[in-house]
């Protein structure tokens, strides 16, 4: 996992939440944003100005068959606590199609709508694809909303979607759907709560646990599990509070029944070391290796880049250092300089 970056791209990283690295994938189409992470869970979103609704998302996990999932979040977020909310969704002035309140989830703390069911059998993805305008209807007890959303680019971010988790002329694409059957799951799947953890996972992240201060908002796009066997699976997840541009990371193992976590070896003070975290970690799963670029500053022009590859130990896999670089921080910034870790004075292997 080879990290290159130029200053600019340093800044815009240091901004948001870690992802993890490699093969994700983000393009726009008109006026949506389409987004896929190594799991191929993918989203597509757009930000609406001087709109009822502040976002609109469209949301499909990798695995076959899965269904989709639509998230918005109202620009006052006071009809949220109106009690129950009844939704509907038209096209181009067509007849609403309405959620089943059993389908329409309130989250209060991030202040969105999330709508379940099968959008694709009932033809809502088709008049997605094709239609120009979707107006999503909210009524309350006490209030109501009515949003139009553009729809100009919904049909190449839906086929980009299909393409990106392999679902091109398979039963079960959004857009571009064929005869084949779907594609057996990934041995990775991606966790957007601390609720989809195993319990002795979970008892990490409970009062007194190393990851009790972690921001649930942080799980999602940010957690994955991966089966490297049917009795053995890591589980990578955001740990602790984040800093202004570094954000901890732990990686459990349940091997046969029994969660350790992964020790992340290191580099100090010249001698061998270990440690339970590492910050703004990225796991590739084909590779079985993970990645840590801790900034000294959120440009990113110095700190400890590290490589690990997984192993085969005595009792459960265990982590093993390839590489560690580190540069301290330059006195001055340099707008035009390229960030390239592997030029970095080498902390491990020694010469």
């Amino acid at each position: 996992m080879h990290l290159k970056l130029t200053l600019s791209l340093a800044v815009i990283m240091g901004s948001g939440a870690a992802a993890f690295a490699g093969d994700g994938a983000f393009k726009e189409f008109k006026s949506w944003q389409v987004s896929c992470s190594q799991t191929q869970s993918c989203s597509m979103r757009q930000y609406l100005s001087d709109n009822p609704l502040s976002n609109f998302e469209l949301q499909r996990r990798g695995g076959p068959e899965s269904p989709v999932s639509l998230v918005f979040a109202p620009s006052e977020s006071a009809i949220l606590e109106a009690g129950s909310l009844e939704v509907s969704i038209a096209i181009d002035g067509g007849a609403p199609l309405p959620i089943s309140a059993k389908d329409v989830t309130v989250d209060t703390g991030s202040g969105t709508v999330s709508l379940s069911g099968d959008f694709i059998g009932n033809g809502l993805i088709d008049d997605l694809k094709n239609g120009t305008t979707a107006t999503v209807e909210i009524k309350a007890r006490t209030s109501s909303l009515s949003a139009d959303i553009p729809l100009a680019g919904a049909a190449a971010s839906l086929l980009f979607i299909d393409e990106y988790q392999k679902r091109i002329g398979h039963t079960d694409a959004l857009s571009a759907k064929g005869d084949k059957a779907p594609n057996p799951p990934l041995p990775i799947q991606e966790l957007r709560s601390i609720a989809e953890l195993p319990e002795a996972v979970r008892a990490h992240f409970q009062e007194g646990g190393a990851c009790a201060d972690t921001d649930p908002l942080m799980f999602d796009g940010n957690s994955m599990s991966h089966n490297l066997d049917e009795n053995t699976t890591i589980y990578v997840t955001p740990c602790g509070m984040s800093g202004a541009y570094n954000v901890p990371f732990q990686a459990f193992v349940d091997s046969f029944g029994m969660v350790t976590t992964l020790a992340f070896p290191v580099m100090l003070d010249g001698a061998p070391s270990a440690t339970a975290q590492a910050y703004n970690l990225g796991y590739d799963y084909e590779d079985k290796s993970f990645s840590s670029f801790f900034k000294g500053r959120g440009v990113g022009d110095c700190g400890t880049f590290s490589e690990w590859k997984l192993s085969e130990g005595a009792m459960a896999p265990q982590l093993v250092l390839v590489e560690e670089a580190f540069r301290d921080c330059p006195s001055e910034i340099s707008e035009n300089e390229t960030i390239d870790p592997a030029e970095w004075p080498k902390t491990w292997p020694l010469k």
